[in-house]
């Protein structure tokens, strides 16, 4: 099979630039999604808020409108109503003045006078007393029944004005209490018919019952009527306001009245407050009507539907705050499940590409490997041979782990899951990361004494812990002390992490917590990105977090990123907690030579055939090699009893390894089958399975490794001769 032309540079080769542009893209469409609903909706709320506003000030404006057209529609009736009642108080003022004794054609009888009087007043109500004054100050009739007595009138207007001007007419006095019925009253007064002065005609008006008419048209809470004189003095006051005074707030009320019929204003009542108060001449009298309605009380109801309003406009926006923030949050998911997505995609497609060439390199590998193992066997200790020998298994086994992290990309889930004790891991990370840790570089771990136990992949755990570390460690700049904080916690809602979501659950949090150099948010977004580093060129391949960021979502686990520029970085790693019990560590033992089973080698690689051979060989095992699928099925259908057991490689241009193996056991069933690959896909295992093959290894392979798992495979009762027994269940082995 085929292999793509080698990279010059891997890193060139690897990068998805397709890929990372896709996800900038949809990115950015997401945050001018986000951008756009966040206007639209803080437009809408605007708009609901004006609109509010607006409707409040309306109806504010329309209620007190209104208030005012009931005000000038009262005002202007009791207007009415005043007038006639002084008309008709007027009209019997001018009759009671032709009734007096000594105008020609008056009744003779002095003491009928009372009762001509009553009959008179009998049809106006609002009329308490008609009497009649001489010059001389001497009552001469009156319907209270004070016929002949002399109060005192000299300091009382209504005689006063009629006395001293002859052009007086009708004079409305201020409000007193009357002397002879000792009830507050006001005056209209006539002169009596004459040339010189002969006398006062006057009508006492009943305050009482025109305030009893005033209190009984209802206008609200914070109202008032009142009957003034022109020069503000109030006559009739329906909240008893005290008679004959004039209040500042009519005196500027009547000021700004001036000479018009009517009008309205706005004044400062005392014990009302700011009143909006209708004026209104009496027609033909010296009076006005005022109707005041406190500002307060007409605003009232309008008060009490805007606090409706605005509550009720307070629960749409709130409510569409609530649909923008969980929008907002629903849209943040599902940004975080893309970059998710478009990461593994670039994870996937990496492996993808590194795997073109993995199967080449890892043959090319696999000799320099292997046939540096054997020529370290032969080398005698101490010698120049031996310490070159040693040197190029070094660099080929460091490359074996290059290849191997690079694959690992394209090899998502957990090769080996148990229950580990997370203090162990951690343990044995800081143990083997000591002896490269700066001498000014210190590592402080807080872990509890009781065992924090989780399940996993222990090779996987241990490179993941092992790549924070040295990361936390090199943003140190060769000083300080990084912490690793153990704890386990219980999680009580679901979140989303940098990588990885939170469930309602019991997690181990392990943090390590540096206080180096920090990154920037635009860093932190990048930094799982394959061949991403924030190191200088040469110091990081930028392979670290990539796998770190697929070790965690394996363990369905989680990560929190907090870092700032210049303060640090702090990686959080939540991994579920589980009740199991950790199995204890395997006891290291030499595997036992094998017995001189025959073991069938196939691959497409002449030297990787040699070299197999030559490692079995010293193993203990009978080798038969074959170069290629074809050769291997003559071989076999030739003898098919004399093999124990098939070693093959995956990819091979004839047929593949899978395929190989199932013809085999085909012929031979219970055929024992191990295949060995440097890279054959992300379904290589189930087809392995598939197939009936009891073991898979990476290549380049290990003497000891391979060792290991023939011995086990015999030691398990793979038959010695064909068919003895059924094959056992395939089995993976750990990937570096």
């Amino acid at each position: 099979m085929g292999s793509p032309e080698p990279a010059n540079n891997l890193s060139e080769l690897a990068r998805p630039p397709r890929l990372a542009a896709a996800g900038t893209r949809e990115r950015a469409r997401g945050r001018a999604l986000r951008l756009r609903f966040i206007l639209v909706v803080v437009a809408v709320c605007g708009a609901v808020w004006l609109s509010a506003l607006f409707d409040a000030m309306r109806d504010r404006r329309l209620t007190l409108a209104e208030a005012e057209r009931q005000n000038d529609n009262v005002a202007g009736a009791l207007a009415e109503q005043a007038a006639r009642a002084l008309q008709a108080t007027d009209l019997i003022l001018k009759q009671a003045a032709l009734l007096d004794p000594d105008v020609p054609g008056a009744p003779a009888d002095r003491a009928a006078l009372p009762d001509l009087l009553r009959r008179h007043m009998s049809g106006v109500p609002q009329v308490r007393n008609l009497f009649l004054f001489d010059p001389a100050r001497e009552l001469h009739v009156s319907t209270a029944g004070a016929n002949g007595t002399s109060p005192d009138l000299s300091d009382r207007t209504y005689y006063i004005a009629q006395r001293d001007n002859p052009d007086q007419g009708l004079f409305v006095s201020e409000p007193f209490i009357s002397r002879v019925t000792g009830d507050p009253t006001f005056v209209l007064s006539r002169r009596l018919p004459g040339q010189s002065f002969r006398g006062v005609a006057g009508a006492s008006v009943d305050v009482a019952y025109i305030r009893h008419f005033y209190q009984a048209l209802d206008l609200g809470a914070g109202s008032t009527i009142e009957l003034l004189r022109d020069d503000g003095r109030a006559l009739v006051s329906r909240e008893h306001t005290a008679l004959g005074t004039a209040p500042s707030p009519w005196r500027g009320a009547l000021a700004w009245l001036g000479d018009r019929r009517e009008g309205h204003a706005l004044v400062d009542f005392p014990g009302l407050g700011r009143t909006l108060v209708s004026l209104r001449r009496v027609a033909g009298y010296p009076a006005i009507v005022a109707v005041g309605r406190s500002e307060t009380g007409v605003l009232a109801g309008w008060r009490a539907k805007t606090w409706s309003n605005v509550l009720r406009t307070f629960v749409i926006t709130s409510l569409a705050a609530l649909l923008l923030v969980a929008f907002l949050r629903q849209l943040g998911r599902h940004e975080r499940i893309t970059t998710q997505l478009y990461q593994s995609q670039k994870l996937e497609a990496l492996g993808t590409l590194a795997g073109g060439i993995a199967h080449d390199f890892n043959n090319i590998l696999g000799a320099v490997l292997g046939y540096g193992e054997l020529a370290l066997e032969q080398s005698a200790p101490g010698t120049p041979l031996r310490r070159y020998v040693e040197n190029i298994v070094l660099a080929a086994n460091r490359a074996r782990e290059l290849v191997a992290r690079i694959l690992a990309f394209s090899r998502p889930g957990i090769a080996s899951a148990r229950a580990l004790v997370l203090q162990d891991i951690l343990g044995d990370v800081r143990n083997l990361s000591s002896a490269s840790l700066p001498a000014a570089v210190h590592v402080d771990m807080q872990m509890p004494a009781a065992p924090v136990v989780i399940s996993g992949d222990s090779a996987q755990l241990h490179q993941m812990f092992a790549n924070l570390l040295t990361n936390a460690v090199q943003a140190m700049g060769g000083a300080g002390t990084v912490r690793v904080l153990l704890r386990e916690l219980d999680v009580g809602s679901a979140r989303d992490c940098t990588v990885g979501r939170l469930r309602p659950a019991r997690y181990a949090r392990v943090q390590i917590i540096d206080a180096g150099i920090g990154m920037t948010p635009a860093q932190v977004e990048r930094i799982f990105d394959p061949f991403f580093t924030t190191k200088p060129v040469g110091e990081g391949t930028g392979l670290g977090l990539s796998l770190v960021h697929g070790i965690v979502l394996d363990h369905a686990a989680a990560l929190e990123v907090e870092s700032r520029s210049g303060q640090g970085t702090t990686f959080s790693v939540y991994l579920p907690v589980t009740d199991g019990e950790p199995a204890p560590a395997p006891a290291a033992t030499r595997p036992p030579a094998g017995a001189g089973q025959t073991i069938l080698v196939v691959d497409d690689e002449e030297s990787l055939v040699h070299l197999a051979e030559e490692v079995l060989a010293s193993l203990g095992y009978e080798p038969v090699g074959c170069v290629g699928a074809e050769e291997a099925l003559k071989v076999f259908r030739a003898e098919p009893a004399r093999f124990d057991a098939v070693l093959s490689d995956v990819i091979m241009p004839e047929m593949p390894g899978t395929a190989l193996v199932a013809e085999l056991r085909r012929i031979r069933p219970g055929l024992p089958a191990i295949l060995m690959s440097g890279y054959g896909g992300p379904d290589l295992q189930s087809q392995a399975a598939a197939a009936g093959v009891h073991a898979l290894l990476s290549k380049p392979l290990r003497t000891a490794e391979l060792a290991q798992h023939l011995a086990s495979l015999f030691a398990n009762g793979a038959p010695a001769e064909a068919g003895r027994s059924a094959a056992p269940a395939p089995s993976a082995t750990p990937q570096a």
